[in-house]
């Protein structure tokens, strides 16, 4: 069901920059301050496509798109960047660690057809706002180019796509790159039968998107602007969009939670707890530890040793304000389940996230999860904002130690087999349900939309 093909890709000239000094992540986790330190790390850092320092106002002068078109545009000239000679996929391995283990996740980086959602080839499973798709719209018009890849999932049971490229992953890497702890290789594959057996397994079998949704409307919008100015056909390289497959049964393919920090509600700790009360169960929790690593280890702790008495079936959630620490669990006395909100599918209805969302969020601190920016930390989103996001526990704790926060709503992580059932349901999970750990490189190779496949 997926059209997935090789493109002629963009790469850095090994013997021009340092691998690891052009490197950053996606647009949508980068801080302000790592912001300024990928711009300073390397006049050549990808950021300076992937993230300008210009305004955003694409009418006005010296704007971070056109600034972003120069850079991409000198850089070519000058041999910095390096067009693929011949059409290619590329193998992605990523190593990293995460509390103290090391990890390994590996994908193929293709070009995707980009597909209507109702076709059933690629599936989605959260929502998206128009603020990040009309910026990274802007981008696209003004370099034509997936400067970042969208990260999507597959199902890989017989190993068919694993079978594919096993001689393909024995081979030297034609670029290998330390960058931010982690330590990044690529692979060039322009073998025409690996490809053609690559391009053949996934012809049936869906996509899941893990991380992305937004880009991939974005593409989807600027390949029907192309296809309304009469410059577009089936083979154009603009109904295709840059993506990195990662099998479902990767080892190193890791989510993490996503915990709900909130401000500004007209609530005393007490009222909180009170309010929670008529839904769900507020036991009292000692965190031991007297620092935010401890007391959201902690945390993890108890929400993991609850979850695993009751096979996974119990949602529990944790609540951190200035005066303490609860743990939340839904009340068998109580209809709390008619606060869930109509049209959602059995998959989606049995979410801890929706769970808490639905009575905590919404019901309780009177929050729309819709209405705030949405920003992935505590200390970036907007002054008016009343919720933000953060996906580690220590940081969750330090956010309401520090004021950033006035209350914090823990969770554990949603598991795949989640995320895929409520995608393959055509539901769509609440906004910042899962974060897929850790995100893409951007920088490894870059996919130009002109001509053709």
């Amino acid at each position: 069901m997926a059209d997935v093909r090789p493109f002629r890709g963009l790469r850095y000239d090994p013997r021009r920059v340092d691998a690891g000094s052009v490197l950053c992540p996606p647009f949508d986790v980068i801080s302000p301050d790592e912001q300024t330190a990928y711009h300073a790390r390397s006049l050549h850092n990808v950021v300076r496509v992937e993230l300008g320092t210009g305004t955003a106002d694409p009418a006005a002068p010296g704007n971070r798109y056109e600034s972003a078109a120069q850079a991409l545009d000198g850089w070519q000239s000058s041999g910095v960047l390096l067009r693929e000679a011949q059409p290619a996929i590329y193998l992605h391995e990523q190593r990293f660690t995460l509390g103290g283990s090391e990890h390994v996740r590996r994908g193929v980086i293709v070009a995707g057809r980009l597909h209507a959602w109702d076709e059933g080839h690629v599936l989605p499973h959260e929502g998206t706002r128009q603020g990040p798709k009309q910026d990274r719209l802007a981008l696209m018009r003004a370099t034509h180019t997936n400067v970042s890849p969208l990260w999507l999932l597959y199902e890989d049971e017989r190993g068919t796509v694993r079978s594919a490229l096993e001689g393909a992953w024995r081979e030297e890497p034609v670029l290998e790159a330390e960058s931010d702890g982690q330590t990044h290789s690529l692979r060039v594959v322009t073998d025409s039968s690996v490809i053609e057996s690559v391009v053949s397994a996934f012809a049936s079998r869906p996509l899941y998107i893990a991380d992305g949704h937004h880009r991939y409307e974005t593409a989807q919008h600027y390949r029907d602007e192309r296809c309304a100015a009469g410059q577009s056909n089936t083979q154009s390289g603009h109904e295709f969009a840059m993506m990195l497959l990662v099998s479902l049964d990767d080892p190193g393919l890791l989510v993490l939670p996503t915990h709900r920090l909130v401000r500004g509600i007209d609530l005393s700790g007490a009222a909180l707890r009170e309010a929670l009360g008529k839904w769900l169960n507020v036991a009292p929790l000692d965190l031991d530890g007297e620092d935010d690593m401890s007391r959201g280890a902690a945390m993890e702790q108890a929400l993991d040793e609850y979850s695993g008495q009751t096979h996974k079936q119990g949602h529990v959630f944790g609540l951190m304000d200035a005066e303490g620490a609860w743990l939340l669990t839904p009340r068998q006395d109580a209809e709390w389940k008619r606060l869930l909100p109509d049209g959602h599918t059995p998959a989606w209805s049995e979410l801890d996230v929706s769970i808490l969302d639905s009575i905590a969020i919404r019901e309780v601190c009177g929050i729309r999860a819709e209405g705030e920016s949405g920003k992935a930390d505590a200390t970036s989103h907007a002054p008016s904002d009343r919720l933000a996001y953060v996906s580690d526990f220590p940081g969750a704790v330090r956010a309401v130690r520090v004021g950033e926060a006035q209350a914090a709503f823990f969770l554990n992580a949603t598991r795949v087999e989640q995320v895929c059932a409520v995608a393959a349901a055509r539901d769509r999970m609440p906004p910042k349900s899962t974060f897929f750990y850790p995100k893409p490189a951007t920088g490894l190779v870059l996919h130009p939309l002109d001509g053709t496949r």
